[in-house]
């Protein structure tokens, strides 16, 4: 027997939803005392062991506010276990940080429980300002699960056509304009200052400067439609 599935239109299927908010019982209040600005690289949420894996970003003024605010973290209850802390290699104030912390009652874990397929945060100042993509459906009862974790200041939701450009899919780009994109990152064209030209690219693939040109500027072009993300991700805010 083969199953059919026909959804709705797609464009209507998954909706964009901004949030802006207090956490109560979260280690994400801790920002109100400290000159900090924490966001999420990446969250891998184990529900079975009520536990979430977090890598964050850590903005900070100062090495001393850096130490208090570590500390205090550690203290948190929700925080099971501070596993590292690097500096980061692209700006002196900026530093790395992974730990555990518990899944029920973590805005992340709603998230995870509604099928979220992308989110981005902010948070400063004890407030959690967040983006996420999650099916339209799952909207509303989103909503009334973050009103029990804190106080809600704002909370917006906006269909989102097109949402699978978020996933980056790999198909946009052709082998030729891949290959030429990483090689141009490798030799260093897109260091500053540039270590490599088109002219050296060229050479490498045999191929004429504007030919090459072309293939970096097409495949740049696609790259930026990452852009249409923050697009919506600022209008919806304004709303």
């Amino acid at each position: 027997m083969i199953l059919k599935y026909a959804p709705r239109n797609l464009d209507d299927k998954f909706s964009m939803v901004y949030f802006r908010m207090t956490h109560d019982n979260c280690w994400s209040r801790i920002t109100e005392n400290y000159d900090v600005m924490v966001h999420t690289l990446k969250l891998l949420p184990f529900k079975d062991r009520d536990v979430i894996y977090g890598l964050f970003e850590l903005k900070v003024k100062g090495k001393h506010t850096l130490r208090d605010f570590m500390r205090e973290l550690s203290r948190s209850g929700t925080v099971k276990k501070l596993v590292g802390l690097s500096i980061s290699e692209l700006k002196g104030n900026v530093y790395i940080v992974d730990l555990y912390e518990t899944y029920s009652g973590m805005i992340q874990g709603k998230l995870s429980d509604y099928n979220s397929i992308f989110d981005f945060d902010l948070v400063k100042h004890g407030v959690e300002e967040k983006y996420a993509v999650i099916p339209s459906e799952n909207v509303n009862d989103l909503k009334n699960e973050l009103q029990t974790l804190g106080h809600v200041y704002e909370f917006r939701a906006k269909y989102f056509p097109n949402f699978y450009e978020v996933l980056m899919p790999y198909f946009n780009f052709s082998p030729i304009e891949m290959q030429i994109m990483l090689e141009a990152y490798n030799q260093g064209y897109y260091d500053i200052p540039r270590r490599a030209g088109i002219r050296e690219i060229a050479e490498y693939f045999g191929l004429s400067k504007s030919t090459v040109q072309e293939y970096i500027r097409n495949a740049e072009s696609k790259t930026m439609t990452s852009m249409k993300l923050f697009k919506l991700m600022n209008d919806l805010k304004r709303l």
